[in-house]
């Protein structure tokens, strides 16, 4: 019996316990994280191209955001110098639903969990671009495309009420600031989205951002 376990020994000593072994010791590669920061410097120039057609400018801000969210904190915080470009670009008259939205999705990715983001977006007036387009009547148009117009313009603002959920997380002043500014009409914009239907959102973040500014929805 004692052979049997004296040969059990030398096996798992050459074959198993060596292995292990040399896994523990083989250092893991870490995550290249220039990756992101030489990709976010890329979509950076073709955002700053006044060249381009504005679509493909665009498209490099959602994957900034994109970029600034899958790397975390070491990756947002050099994407917030494009916060800028997004902002200007939102306000340009006239712009396209998918345009909106991608600069609206840009901006979340680069403010995410990111404290120093969210106070940098504040004062490049972000709030104050959230608000009007909260503010925006959706029934401007009075033409046989106003219903489709509308549409586009309720979605944008969804995505309004879930970059200002966004860069109020854990950022009261942020917070107050949307409070003192929006008053009554945030309020009832606001009361006015949370009793739509979110279908294939995760949350209705018209009804969070009452709650946040502590309010409930009229639903």
């Amino acid at each position: 019996m004692g052979n049997v376990l004296n040969k059990l020994h030398i096996w798992y000593e050459k074959y198993v316990k060596s292995r292990f072994a040399q896994e523990e010791t083989d250092p893991i590669p870490p995550i290249d994280a220039n990756f992101h920061l030489d990709k976010i410097k890329r979509y950076g120039d073709i955002l700053r191209n006044t060249d381009l057609p504005l679509e493909e400018r665009v498209k490099a801000a959602h994957h900034i955001g994109l970029l600034a969210y899958t790397g975390g904190v070491t990756c947002s915080m050099p994407a917030s110098e494009y916060i800028q470009d997004m902002t200007d670009m939102l306000i340009i008259a006239d712009t396209s639903r998918r345009v909106r939205i991608a600069l609206l999705k840009g901006i979340c990715g680069i403010c995410y969990l990111n404290y120093n983001n969210q106070n940098h977006s504040k004062e490049l007036h972000l709030s104050d671009i959230l608000l009007a387009s909260l503010d925006e009547d959706e029934n401007e148009e009075e033409d046989e495309n106003s219903t489709g117009g509308d549409q586009d313009i309720i979605i944008v603002k969804f995505w309004v009420c879930y970059l200002m959920t966004v860069i109020c997380c854990n950022n009261y002043p942020y917070l107050k600031l949307f409070q003192d500014s929006g008053g009554k009409m945030l309020v009832n914009r606001l009361e006015s989205l949370s009793c739509m239907e979110w279908f294939g959102w995760p949350s209705n973040y018209a009804e969070i951002m009452l709650a946040l500014l502590g309010y409930q929805s009229t639903e």
